[in-house]
């Protein structure tokens, strides 16, 4: 893979200890420690982790899909994800948190190892542009809405880009 401009480190926030984010109120700091929780489960390919903090009626809506809805739906979804890529790792590279709000950016990596929600597995590696938006409510995510660069990570693996329309 070439290097690109928008990389700015290898190291992921989610990584760092949530009292080093110190220019947050304490309601800041707990709302990016669920995201966090959340990001990192998908870091150890641990679904029932990412659904420790989602809201029992929690939206994950990855922008390639159909919303999944519930934790059946997104164990589904995370599933899904976790065969067909099981070393998918994001690396968080800034947060914006505002009280119920929390953005995280980076880019996400892994390898297409097997069929991918209806496109075949290729055995090729991405690692692409992400950010995600999160939503928090009585202590629990409620939704979550992944932006990622759909197009390049197609190519990268070889998809035809087609395949991405509805």
């Amino acid at each position: 893979m070439q290097t690109r401009d928008w990389l700015m480190t290898d190291h992921s926030l989610a990584d760092d200890p949530i009292e080093s984010f110190t220019d947050l109120s304490d309601e800041e700091r707990t709302n990016l420690a669920l995201v966090f929780t959340q990001l990192q489960g998908w870091v150890k390919q641990d679904v029932d982790q990412v659904l420790s903090v989602m809201a029992e009626d929690g939206v994950y809506y990855d922008i390639t899909g159909e919303p999944a809805v519930g934790h059946a739906g997104i164990r589904e979804f995370g599933n899904g994800w976790i065969e067909a890529v099981p070393d998918f790792t994001p690396y968080i590279e800034a947060v914006c948190v505002q009280g119920n709000t929390v953005c995280d950016m980076g880019r996400i990596r892994g390898t297409i190892t097997k069929g991918f929600f209806g496109m075949p597995a290729t055995g090729k590696k991405f690692d692409c542009q992400y950010m995600q938006a999160c939503f928090i409510e009585n202590g629990k995510i409620k939704y979550v809405r992944d932006h990622w660069n759909a197009p390049d990570m197609f190519e990268q693996v070889g998809w035809d880009i087609a395949g991405l329309k509805r």
